[in-house]
């Protein structure tokens, strides 16, 4: 039996358990998560929670339909078993149900999609044989930043946040800045800042699930960029979670110079897929 339920219907310790325990922790998928970034969330739900899918759905008037919410790269089936092939069509189905949609996931379930690429490192080698797999040019930077800058640590996360926002001179968060904040406190996370003479240059907040780090808030001053601070940021908690069972997820980037960033200390590039349909063109801007 296959529902499509509204999160209000949705029993959230089964739900987040089952994420939580899935090799795919993906934190976008936890309820918590869910609640911030889409209040009218629901999901598809197999049988007695085997298996589960995120539908991000939005309502405007009379109108109900799926928008990839901010801050979340992508979702995906989480299940602790494979899912039978006709299992994923159900899954499909519903999706398909709404005439809007425009969601990003890490199957291609559809015919026609836009394969774009995210990045995450395996964490569970010992931090020698990590840093074997740095580029160079990952190598000079992180040696360049040793020089230049005091030292990176831990931060609390009322500090990490406002060093975050500190560090958007673009202000290009500001119209969510109450949303970061609350996902950031809701969610468990870990934050890291390197510092020049006592000034934060770079910040970064990972928002932390049973197996994965996200690197999702990160922020570098003019200064922080110009020493590298990010690169000695990114070894540090490389350092710190190197033996254990985490992945960090860099999330992912069609930018070269991102990408290159990712791909410096050995993160490998998988493929997620963006799906689009429209049966209400009349009035797609109104949607917008």
């Amino acid at each position: 039996m296959i529902r499509k339920l509204h999160n209000s219907a949705i029993d959230r310790q089964k739900w987040d358990s089952l994420v939580q325990s899935s090799p795919y922790a993906d934190v976008y998928a936890l309820s918590s998560f869910l609640d911030v970034v889409c209040p009218d969330w629901g999901g598809v739900v197999l049988g007695d929670y085997e298996a589960i899918m995120p539908l991000p759905v939005k309502k405007k008037f009379f109108l109900t339909y799926l928008v990839q919410p901010i801050f979340s790269q992508q979702y995906r089936i989480y299940s602790q078993r494979n899912v039978s092939i006709q299992e994923v069509d159900l899954f499909r189905k519903e999706i398909l149900k709404f005439r809007f949609v425009r969601i990003c996931l890490s199957l291609s379930l559809f015919d026609s999609v836009i394969q774009r690429h995210n990045f995450s490192l395996d964490l569970s080698k010992p931090y020698e044989d990590l840093a074997q797999g740095y580029s160079e040019n990952t190598k000079r930077n992180i040696h360049k930043a040793e020089k230049s800058v005091q030292h990176c640590r831990q931060v609390a996360v009322d500090e990490a946040l406002d060093m975050f926002f500190a560090a958007d001179t673009k202000r290009m968060y500001v119209p969510y800045e109450k949303q970061i904040r609350t996902l950031v406190t809701r969610c468990q996370s870990e934050s890291f800042a390197v510092s020049d003479d006592e000034r934060p240059c770079a910040v970064a907040i990972f928002l932390k699930t049973q197996n994965r780090l996200c690197y999702l808030f990160p922020a570098s001053t003019d200064e922080g960029k110009r020493f590298s601070a990010m690169f000695l940021l990114i070894d540090t908690v490389i350092r710190n979670y190197a033996g254990t069972q985490f992945t960090l997820d860099f999330e992912g980037s069609e930018i070269e110079g991102v990408r290159r960033f990712y791909e410096g200390f050995g993160a490998v590039g998988t493929p997620y897929y963006f799906f689009k349909k429209n049966l209400l063109s009349q009035i797609r801007g109104f949607l917008k």
